[in-house]
């Protein structure tokens, strides 16, 4: 790496493909000047590297370390013992990162507990004879549960290991990359963020990190009361976020609404900085159009749902919807992994309205709003979340950008801003009916809504993600006390593999 410019080590708890936020960021943050390596999951067992623009992308395979063992605890025998070296080894690391960021005496003494384990191999195995097996790791597991049950921040030690596997995985890859900043994205990596900076910090050369809460956390799920599993993992991921937010040397977010609730609920210092999930504007040579690629002639009315396609998302209001809407096609831009889209398309299916139902994948970040231009209506039908009402999501950016009248649901925010600019209707969540309704009212005018782009309020001036990168980049100079190095080409907005090198691993690009 460049020793001139800052080294950002950016975390991601996902395979970053289809993560347009993570994205933009490491992409607009390489081009500003500073030495952007990307960190995200593998989906097997390979390290696999990309290029995006200016930054590395670096996806780490992540064993099963510490989930593999306790899966294994109970049942006891010679896979239990096999896993246990690198278990006693894994949890001797994570009990330092956990002391290096302590503020209870506790997590010192259990770190040097666990180091004086890692090096007496003979010792640590009879604690683990005492605690496997039918009888020894039903105790454990009633010990821990009583633990995580008492504890202040939700219980993830104990309840969720894979947060273990995770940290051990990307540990040593943000070490060898020498962070001078960590950005850590989502609450997925709040804790991780925290914990590898403060163990990677020294006095001389302190490694600063932010969060990036991508969402409201407490607003995600809120499940019955009798749904005790995930009553104890919304209460475990809220505890992470509450033991590590107010640590950060600063905390970005997606919109007002979140960044309001983030600072009453932890009593921060500071509000959190708003960085919009705005789209890349830029001029677009592609041939390929939303409509060309669903075979429809522009007179036939299109409406889209681009994103995430889970049921709390409100697509199947939209598929409902169609049995009012004669004529009227629905193109859904998704994953081609989205595990959802076959449930809406059998959906589609029973209420023979199939043949209008058009499912696409997803194009390049910097290509979306070119390629959606040439829709009917953008629709955002998601349903009544506390997380969805504070939320002005990706889409809605994109919707403006693409000069498209919308049609919402009544979630606050989105409902809001849809009324102010005069860019859309609104209907109520969850109900076909109204949905239906709404999009009439907007086909019998449309014009009405498209003129609001072409005149003196157009809200798209305001709203590109130019602004928002350099709003962070100011943020990035004011968190590091340092200029960064010399701009370069921002290159394409895509992930390009890296070719592999004859010993099998990527080949270096610098």
């Amino acid at each position: 790496m460049s020793g001139a410019a800052p080294r950002v080590a950016m975390l991601v708890a996902n395979g970053v493909a289809g993560d347009s936020r993570v994205q933009k960021i490491a992409w607009s943050m390489a081009a500003a000047g500073y030495d952007v390596t990307l960190v995200g999951r593998a989906p097997g067992t390979e390290q696999v590297r990309y290029r995006l623009g200016a930054a590395d992308v670096v996806l780490v395979p992540v064993p099963k370390t510490v989930s593999g063992y306790e899966g294994a605890r109970l049942r006891g025998g010679d896979r239990a013992k096999r896993l246990r070296p690198g278990y006693r080894d894994a949890r001797a690391g994570l009990a330092a990162r956990d002391a290096a960021t302590a503020r209870r005496l506790r997590s010192t003494a259990a770190a040097q507990v666990r180091h004086w384990l890692a090096a007496n191999p003979a010792a640590d195995e009879l604690m683990a004879t005492l605690g496997r097996g039918p009888v020894g790791g039903a105790a454990h597991l009633v010990v821990g549960n009583a633990l995580g049950l008492v504890d202040q921040y939700g219980g993830w030690r104990w309840f969720n290991p894979w947060f273990a596997d995770l940290e051990l995985a990307l540990a040593p890859v943000v070490a060898s990359l020498e962070p001078d900043l960590i950005h850590a994205h989502d609450f997925h990596m709040v804790g991780i963020g925290a914990r590898l900076a403060a163990t990677l910090s020294t006095p001389e050369r302190p490694v600063r990190w932010i969060y990036d809460a991508h969402e409201y956390l407490r607003g995600i799920e809120v499940p019955a009361r009798t749904d005790v599993r995930l009553q104890m993992r919304r209460r475990m991921l809220i505890g992470v976020e509450r033991e590590y937010i107010g640590r950060a040397d600063a905390v970005v977010t997606v919109s007002e609404g979140i960044a309001s609730k983030l600072a009453e609920d932890h009593r921060l210092g500071a509000r959190p900085h708003v960085i919009l999930n705005a789209p890349v504007i830029k001029p677009s040579t592609a041939e390929r159009t939303l409509r060309g690629d669903c075979g429809l002639g522009e007179e036939v009315p299109l409406l889209l749902y681009s994103g995430g396609m889970s049921p709390r998302r409100g697509v199947s209001t939209a598929i409902e919807a169609l049995d009012e809407l004669p004529g009227v096609h629905l193109a859904l831009i998704a994953r081609e992994d989205d595990p959802d889209v076959a449930a809406l398309r059998r959906r589609a299916e029973d209420r023979k309205v199939a043949d209008r139902l058009h499912v696409v994948p997803y194009v390049p970040v910097d290509q979306v709003v070119p390629y959606i231009s040439s829709a009917t209506i953008g629709l955002i039908p998601i349903l009544h979340l506390p997380n969805h009402e504070l939320s002005l999501i990706t889409k809605y950016f994109e919707y403006l950008h693409a000069a498209l009248p919308i049609v919402t649901s009544d979630v606050r925010e989105m409902a809001a801003e849809t009324r102010r600019l005069g860019v859309g209707e609104v209907f109520a969540a969850g109900d076909a009916g109204s949905l239906a309704e709404m999009v009439r009212k907007v086909l019998r005018t449309p014009q009405k809504y498209r003129a609001v782009y072409a005149g003196k309020d157009d809200p798209r001036p305001g709203s590109s993600w130019a602004g928002q990168a350099a709003k962070l980049d100011a943020l990035y100079r004011a968190v590091l006390g340092r200029e960064p190095g010399a701009a370069r080409p921002a290159g394409e907005l895509e992930l390009v593999p890296l070719p592999v090198s004859g010993s099998g691993q990527p080949a270096p690009t610098r």
